[in-house]
């Protein structure tokens, strides 16, 4: 069935559907894959709209000087475009964001796939886009506003550029050279991880392409994104820095990636299907090996080679890290299975594509359904914090909560905000020990204050000298949570994420009635 409708639909409907399925993605995902997507880029942003966080509460990064800017700068440019026309709200800042990400994946895959379309017949060109538009983890990762995702559009764009100029007239050789210099710098200044792919690339070029024009129309476009890496740089951290060499040293040279967790060499081959889905994972793992096995020489394997190798001997690996080869993935699928088009006639060939579909569908919905606790939780404290003055939240420096944590990553230990989601007229304040936190608590409530209380205690109210209200709050929809809630599972998740509202007794109100007069 499934095959029978891959003959009937046409490339232009894919076309349509895949851009209508990535703008879905783009305007209901919520939440991000890794805490960098947001400590690292939407906290500098509002750092440089708003002052909060400050330099003191913001990632251990900072003050090391060691994160690009040209993302956050991005964001920044964003979030002031709300603010100018007074509609400020970080979710619509957010979706404009996710926007953005998505325009650009699907003209950069579209454009790959215009550079390769000439050695694929129509059904492989079907194949491609609908793997490329429909594979649930490329339907994330097209979206998100993160390093990996920009990084891995840039590296497919220097791939199909550099493809085309090999067949191109080589009287244009210094264009062409600006242009691959400047994708190239434009990938390395978003993510500098990706030198590992650019050292292959530069290998490749000199092995396979020696053209002394294209080279000296590269190093004018790789220094001219390095200005920009460097303005956005300065434009961050308030002064002129080199941030890629302060990446390289705190992480290699000093070792401070050694502080996270540590991985065995073989991570990076179980991962990728643990986590991708062992079908999903295992097909996207035998693609990549048997596409470099085939083409040796091609520049897509000396740019990916090279950068996968280096990761498997760093200590600290992440799945993450992997996600710029993730953008080849339909193209070597598409390669894989080359010729065996008999083979998936078959009875047996089409259960497993019609199960794999299935699956597929239900990774897609759940992604797009699922909205993280953080987000539940600040849309708690929107809501909470509307029409309201000023709100004061307290909570131990020391307990981790969806606004702020305790990072000892640093020289010092330093106290880490989320303020990005947070109402404007909430005051997000830490205290050192419990008692400071009751004294604070009662004199702002003696001054006529609202007080929240942000603890990791899922009991705090029941035995707490304060007197305390317990904000019911839950990731899952009410009706779950209604009907389902069997033995309160619903609070697993979240039990060490509690929020608590400052109850004024009687007595406490009459005091600061009498005080007042």
């Amino acid at each position: 069935m499934l095959l029978a409708l891959m003959r009937r639909i046409s490339v232009r409907q894919i076309l349509v559907a895949g851009c209508l399925v990535t703008l879905l993605y783009a305007l209901l995902s919520r939440g991000v894959y890794h805490s960098d997507e947001h400590y690292q880029i939407l906290e500098y942003a509002h750092m440089k709209l708003f002052g909060t966080p400050t330099v003191d509460h913001l990632a251990w990064e900072y003050p090391l000087q060691m994160r690009s800017g040209v993302q956050p700068f991005v964001a920044w440019v964003v979030c002031r475009g709300l603010t100018a026309a007074g509609i400020w709200s970080p979710w619509l800042a957010v979706t404009l964001l996710q926007l953005l990400s998505g325009l650009l994946s699907v003209a950069v895959m579209l454009f790959f796939w215009c550079t390769v379309r000439g050695g694929l017949s129509e059904a492989q060109s079907k194949w491609f886009l609908l793997t490329g538009f429909f594979l649930w983890f490329m339907a994330y990762l097209h979206v998100h506003f993160n390093a990996e995702m920009l990084s891995g559009n840039l590296l497919l764009l220097l791939a199909a550029l550099t493809i085309r100029y090999r067949r191109s007239d080589s009287r244009q050789e210094f264009r062409w050279g600006l242009a691959l210099g400047a994708v190239a710098g434009a990938l390395f200044i978003v993510r500098y991880q990706a030198g590992f792919a650019l050292l292959g690339y530069g290998i490749w070029l000199l092995c396979f392409n020696r053209r002394w024009r294209l080279y000296a129309g590269m190093v004018v476009g790789v220094a001219v994104l390095l200005a920009v890496g460097m303005a956005a740089d300065r434009w961050l951290y308030g002064e002129w820095v080199f941030a890629p060499w302060n990446y390289l040293q705190e992480n290699i040279l000093h070792a401070r990636m050694d502080l996270f967790r540590h991985e065995p060499w073989w991570y990076y081959l179980t991962a990728p299907v643990l986590e991708g889905g062992i079908f999903f994972g295992l097909l996207a793992l035998v693609a990549t090996i048997v596409f470099f096995w085939r083409h040796p020489r091609h520049v897509v394997t000396w740019m990916l080679i090279p950068f996968l190798l280096i990761h498997f001997f760093l200590a600290h690996k992440e799945i993450r890290f992997f996600f710029p080869a993730l953008f080849f993935v339909p193209w070597f699928l598409v390669d894989l299975f080359r010729g065996q088009g008999e083979r998936f006639a078959r009875r047996g060939w089409q259960w497993a594509l019609g199960v794999l579909a299935v699956l597929n569908l239900g990774a897609m919905v759940y992604n797009l359904a699922q909205t993280t606790p953080d987000i539940c939780f600040y849309r708690m404290l929107r809501d909470y914090c509307r029409g309201r003055g000023e709100v004061v939240a307290l909570n131990l420096a020391e307990e981790t909560t969806y606004c702020s944590r305790m990072q000892h990553f640093s020289d010092e230990p330093r106290v880490t905000e989320a303020r990005f989601y947070l109402p404007r007229n909430l005051d997000l304040r830490h205290c050192a020990t419990p008692a400071e936190l009751e004294a604070a608590a009662r004199q702002l409530t003696a001054a006529g204050r609202q007080v929240l209380i942000l603890s990791a205690d899922p009991g705090l109210a029941d035995h707490s000298p304060l007197t305390l209200r317990k904000i019911i709050w839950s990731p899952y929809p009410a009706w779950v949570v209604r009907y389902f809630n069997f033995n309160d599972w619903t609070r697993y998740a979240v039990r060490s994420k509690n929020a608590y509202e400052m109850v004024i007794s009687p007595v406490d109100s009459a005091d600061r009635e009498s005080g007042r007069r």
